[in-house]
């Protein structure tokens, strides 16, 4: 019998949940279903471009666990690419984190959406106290020179 998944930290949902070719033919038609676990895999490591150390520990996965979800990702990305598929983005053993991040450096980190332990209030890049949190669905901390 195989160990049931922990659950994996996911920032936000996705802000378009389904994806689908403009030629599309039926909403019935092949779908390829990609994890909420995988979609934020893709946004930490592809779309951000974090080291792969940083998403997996973002994530609460090893960095074996994340490689493993970000092949199986990039496979169900390709394959509804190739095939012209619709893109359906749910599911998946998940917790959904709240963001925060450094108001001084721009470091950004997930923490649980209770209170939580109060390391979370100090940036653990440069220990700051000066942080920001996001709550659900919102894309990340300002980018560096925009104002707060």
């Amino acid at each position: 019998m195989a160990r049931p998944l922990r659950p994996r930290m996911v920032s936000f949902p996705p802000p378009v949940p389904c994806f689908r070719p403009h030629t599309y033919p039926a909403p019935d038609a092949d779908v390829v279903n990609l994890g909420l676990d995988e979609w934020e895999a893709l946004r930490l490591k592809d779309y951000l471009g974090l080291e792969q150390e940083e998403c997996a520990r973002l994530m609460a996965v090893s960095q074996s666990s994340l490689q493993r979800i970000l092949t199986s990702a990039r496979g169900k990305l390709a394959c509804g690419l190739v095939e012209g598929k619709a893109i359906n983005i749910q599911g998946g053993t998940i917790r959904i984190v709240g963001r925060g991040y450094c108001r001084r450096c721009c470091h950004e980190w997930g923490f649980p959406n209770d209170r939580g332990s109060q390391e979370h209030w100090r940036c653990p890049s440069c220990a700051s106290g000066n942080i920001g949190r996001h709550g659900l669905g919102n894309g990340g901390p300002p980018r560096k020179g925009a104002s707060t």
